[in-house]
């Protein structure tokens, strides 16, 4: 029985229909840039749902709107969950897997830069007829955050967000510490990726290897599977702390491709990368790419 593992590696459904299958008693704990849910079974029946304070189905729901992330599988459960009722598994996957390709559309429209982790801040004052969600904005949150203190769910909060933002209600920003997270997933899945595309298994295997040892020396939640990155580093790391943990992974990428192809391979990558994105990340490269002077 899996106990724990990765969102890119296990779809949602599967992992529900697996559970299921194989009788599981227990807790299933999702994690995800700064949110968390649950999936709660007793013999395999899946008995509710939480995220936040919501339960049950739309709970379930927004919770298939996560596509990267870990789990894990625990004994125990609540002492209660509201609704007992049986939840039908294959209702879920189908209303979720509905809602996942309505938020894909959305996130299409939003700038390139949205996360869960992206601030959400209030454009104009307003005297009357303040819309919920920027009345529940203040000075400004997460999407995350907002999407925890609506009782609507994350799709209608993202749908509230698009239209909002589409007319200078709100304004949407990301942070030195989000753009660094993004900058470090593209660089290093890009250039893994490009190494593996023109590489035998072996060498390939031997990279993943030398950084997931890395990362485990270090005792960073960072691994690679399968050529990608999966980054469960703590949220509230400042941006200092990210470099410190970032800069020695990049270097010993760099340092086994550019033994085998050389450092122009390298740069052929990144530099069409950084192209792409905003100035202010672009500025962050000089930064991910240098280890910290030594003491």
């Amino acid at each position: 029985m899996i106990t724990e593992g990765s969102l890119q590696d296990f779809g949602l459904p599967d992992l529900l229909q697996i559970l299921a299958i194989g009788n599981a008693s227990g807790t299933l704990t999702l994690r995800s840039e700064g949110r968390q849910g649950h999936f709660f079974f007793k013999d395999g029946q899946l008995l509710g749902a939480r995220l936040g304070d919501r339960w049950g189905k739309q709970a379930a729901c927004d919770l298939f709107l996560w596509q990267t992330g870990v789990f894990d599988v625990t004994p125990g459960l609540p002492e209660s969950i509201p609704d007992q009722e049986t939840l039908s598994l294959e209702a879920i996957a189908r209303d979720g897997l509905k809602q996942l390709e309505r938020y894909r559309q959305l996130l299409k429209q939003l700038p390139e830069f949205f996360s869960p982790r992206t601030w959400v801040y209030p454009m104009q004052m307003f005297q009357e007829q303040k819309p919920l969600l920027v009345e529940q904005l203040g000075s400004g949150m997460t999407f995350a955050d907002l999407a925890r203190a609506l009782p609507q769910g994350e799709l209608f909060t993202l749908e509230d967000v698009l239209r909002l933002y589409s007319e200078d209600q709100i304004g949407l920003s990301c942070a030195p510490e989000e753009q660094l997270r993004q900058l470090f997933d593209r660089t290093a899945n890009a250039l893994f990726a490009q190494f593996a595309s023109i590489s035998g298994v072996k060498m390939v295997e031997s990279l993943e290897s030398q950084l997931n040892e890395e990362a485990r020396r270090a005792h960073l939640g960072l691994r690679w599977r399968q050529g990608h990155v999966h980054d469960n580093l703590p949220d509230t790391w400042t941006k200092p702390q990210l470099l410190a943990a970032y800069q020695p992974l990049m270097a010993c990428m760099q340092e086994y491709i550019g033994k085998v192809y050389g450092n122009a391979f390298i740069d052929r990558v990144i530099e069409p990368l950084l192209e792409e994105m905003p100035a202010p990340q672009r500025a962050l490269w000089s930064e991910l790419k240098s280890l910290p002077t030594a003491t």
